[in-house]
């Protein structure tokens, strides 16, 4: 079952490489937060308690609610332009995107072979991160930097699923406490700077002198 949320999980990454409209990315991270959740609750069904528990339920709860409540009152708040303009073709990008998952999951697959992990998920945890690292490249907007910083986050969140059954729960805690002070950071900045600029994109920021 986490192999089929995993593939699900890596099928958002291509919807999210080839859509213009913010909305999508804001329901992209919904989604993508409710089948971390999911995922995460497998590998404890032998030692289902209360406390095992509480690292799903906190990830519901801050990846499919909370951000995603805060990236839509961003964007209404500063009123962002609903279509994002691609400094790529989404057809280049989407190549782009699939020649690398390929390659990433080939990879994974070689190195299950020497080393004790699920390839799937872990194949897909890492085509989150490259898709969130080429959203950062490709996008102009600053709050499709953010959005790329938290498919980021959630690949590096997968991949601690993929490589062991159990979890410190202060280390997954500290994750999202780091993901909630770079979110409001982010929206602190693009505040600031839609007060000065009337765009919100990285363009303006070639503007700004020493």
């Amino acid at each position: 079952m986490e192999n089929v949320l995993s593939i699900l999980f890596c099928l958002t990454l291509l919807y999210l490489v080839i859509t213009s409209r913010l909305k999508t990315y804001v329901a992209i991270l919904r989604t993508q937060g409710v089948l971390l959740s999911a995922i995460m609750i497998f590998p404890f069904m032998r030692h289902l308690s209360v406390h095992i528990l509480i690292i799903p339920l906190m990830s519901l709860i801050v990846k499919a609610i909370i951000i995603p409540r805060f990236i839509n009152k961003i964007i209404i708040d500063l009123d962002v332009k609903r279509i994002v303009e691609p400094s790529i073709q989404p057809f280049n990008f989407l190549l782009l995107s699939v020649a690398s998952m390929s390659t990433i999951f080939v990879a994974a697959h070689v190195l299950s072979g020497y080393t004790p992990i699920e390839p799937i998920p872990f194949a897909s945890a890492f085509s989150a991160i490259v898709t969130g690292i080429f959203l950062i490249i490709f996008r102009k907007k600053l709050i499709v930097h953010v959005v790329g910083f938290l498919i980021l986050e959630n690949g590096i969140f997968l991949f601690g699923t993929s490589v062991a059954a159990e979890m410190p729960t202060i280390v997954e805690l500290g994750a999202m406490l780091d993901v909630f002070v770079v979110v409001f950071l982010m929206g602190i900045a693009i505040n600031k700077i839609s007060s000065t600029f009337a765009k919100q994109d990285v363009t303006v920021l070639g503007k700004l002198k020493d």
